[in-house]
């Protein structure tokens, strides 16, 4: 549990929300910022596409879907899994998953 503008958010044992409604843009940040992260327009393209697909198919993205759909969007192919490591250190799933206000992804530890 965090304490994010005065009130308690409860988060899983692994520091994802336990509540998609408390999400928003600030609580990202906040999250982030707690990782030590800042994030960038790049960091808003990978948070948004995860949101955006868990949405959609109610599952989180595997990162070749992500990568392919990152690429489709911006029309060339420069996106690449070690794009995602550089946003990402260490995990980036669980981490862009965790700002995205999504569940941990199924394998990830």
């Amino acid at each position: 549990m965090i304490c994010f503008e005065g009130r308690f958010i409860p988060l899983d044992e692994n520091g994802h929300l336990v509540n998609a409604g408390d999400w928003s843009e600030d609580l990202a940040i906040h999250l982030a910022e707690l990782d030590g992260l800042t994030l960038d327009h790049r960091h808003w393209l990978v948070i948004r596409f995860i949101r955006d697909y868990h949405g959609i198919y109610d599952s989180v993205p595997m990162p070749k879907i992500l990568v392919k759909g990152l690429n489709k969007a911006a029309g060339e192919e420069r996106y690449n899994i070690r794009f995602l490591y550089g946003l990402f250190p260490g995990h980036p799933m669980r981490r862009s998953c965790r700002y995205a206000g999504v569940p941990q992804p199924a394998g990830c530890t």
